[in-house]
């Protein structure tokens, strides 16, 4: 008898055991996700009101009232410095929303999306440049010299999962207009086209 009431006792123990320790797991766990709901809703929250507010300052060119004529959106090529899109197509002269979605995983491969006043490989070197060192506190957009008046338009920087926008007005005058990421080290190679139609 005292062998099968050992097993039922080992049992009774184990149950005990498995239920304490379920209790504490059970615990531990809906604290962690409690922690992580509070933590994504505000960060959710914190990134939206940010990103519409630095999209709405993040144009230098803004569009007049009405609907805009085409979305644009954009994305990185996988966790690589360059754009999965190199090059768009939009209407002369009309204003347009350009949608920048950062699908990278990495969290150095932050991004922004510089509009240049021309395609030129110069210009856009000069910009990533300027962007270094213009710093995280301005999206590395430069702020000040007269390379500022060679940028059309600029995203605020999306991390990674983050999707960021602007609305501008198009060149009135056709042709090819350069764009480029100015986080540091990857204008050189994060470069595409916007191709613009009369």
């Amino acid at each position: 008898m005292d062998e099968e009431q050992t097993p039922a006792n080992q049992q009774t123990v184990s149950r005990r055991d498995f239920l304490q320790r379920l209790g504490l797991f059970g615990a531990v766990g809906v604290g962690a996700t409690s922690l992580l709901v509070g933590c994504g809703g505000e960060s959710s929250e914190n990134s939206g009101s940010s990103n519409q507010s630095s999209a709405a300052s993040g144009s230098k060119s803004s569009g007049g009232s009405g609907d805009v004529a085409k979305t644009v959106t954009l994305h990185p090529k996988g966790n690589q410095m360059k754009f999965k899109e190199t090059e768009f197509t939009v209407p002369a002269g009309e204003k347009v929303e350009l949608v920048f979605e950062n699908t990278a995983s990495s969290p150095s491969m932050q991004h922004n999306v510089v509009i240049a006043a021309s395609g030129s490989d110069g210009l856009l070197k000069k910009i990533g440049q300027a962007g270094t060192q213009a710093g995280s506190t301005n999206d590395y957009v430069p702020q000040e010299g007269d390379i500022t008046e060679q940028i059309l338009a600029h995203t605020p920087i999306a991390k990674p999962g983050e999707t960021v926008s602007i609305t501008f007005t198009t060149p009135s005058e056709a042709g090819e207009y350069g764009y480029v990421c100015t986080y540091p080290g990857h204008w050189a190679t994060m470069q595409g086209t916007m191709i613009v139609e009369g």
